[in-house]
């Protein structure tokens, strides 16, 4: 069976550019079937996953997609023992974007927009609420988005697979190259016609307030201190620690 993966992170123009393929009816339909909230059920085995997210991401025609980010492929591996991407590629003839944005500041702004009033989309109830302004906050998603494309692109040359690659903003005049792009390696003939979508561009003059006052923020602020927190590691010291309601520890880098 033929899919795609798209290799992005949260904010960086995924679900607008997903439901313009999606609109097609004939290039899968992309989605973070990796989260569970979305696939619509929790897997018991690795099979079973991968059963899931062909099912919810197939369109009639016989192809698939699917969204992936960084942590979907950690989520994969500590709760099944298994590589999705590398995985579902050894089942099936996958083809991969990855695709990121240039503007990662703003990019951060979007990502702490959306985490603090809980909208990700602009369909989503609230999704006009306006947030306080959260510098912390946009230095954890700074930081976590720089990781997220560097992972990417560290895995991609470790595993010496091929790829085609865009820039959010390369796209916003003119989106008919990615939506090319994954009909080829869907081996779809391009459709023809405008494309369709619900979703409308979420910037406004809030962001740009937030990236002027961002700026100033950042002269005297300590960005260390702002760093994303690590993950404890899943050992017994801290299972343990957890059961006597002790902070676990996270160790060294």
């Amino acid at each position: 069976m033929k899919g795609v993966a798209i290799l992005t992170e949260a904010r960086s123009g995924s679900e607008w550019l997903g439901s313009l393929t999606n609109s097609t009816g004939l290039l899968g339909k992309s989605a973070e079937w990796l989260d569970t909230a979305n696939l619509g059920c929790k897997p018991k085995s690795f099979d079973d996953l991968m059963s899931a997210v062909i099912d919810r991401g197939a369109t009639a025609n016989g192809t698939f997609a699917v969204k992936l980010f960084p942590r979907h492929l950690h989520w994969s591996q500590a709760r099944y023992g298994a590589d999705f991407l590398a995985e579902c590629s050894r089942r099936h003839s996958m083809g991969l974007v990855l695709l990121e944005r240039r503007d990662r500041l703003r990019q951060a702004i979007s990502y702490c927009r959306a985490k603090a009033s809980g909208c990700w989309k602009s369909t989503m109830d609230g999704a006009d609420l306006v947030p306080r302004y959260d510098f912390a906050g946009i230095c954890q998603a700074y930081f976590l988005i720089e990781q997220s494309y560097a992972f990417w692109e560290a895995y991609l040359r470790l595993a010496d697979l091929a790829y085609d690659h865009f820039f959010y903003e390369d796209l916003l005049d003119d989106p008919r190259p990615y939506v090319a792009s994954v009909a080829r390696q869907l081996s779809v003939e391009m459709p023809d016609g405008e494309f369709e979508t619900n979703l409308r561009l979420q910037r406004d003059d809030l962001t740009e307030d937030w990236a002027e006052r961002f700026r100033n923020d950042v002269k005297s602020e300590d960005l260390l201190a702002h760093l994303p927190r690590k993950v404890a590691p899943r050992n017994i010291n801290n299972l343990a620690r957890f059961l006597l309601k002790k902070q676990m520890l996270t160790g060294q880098a």
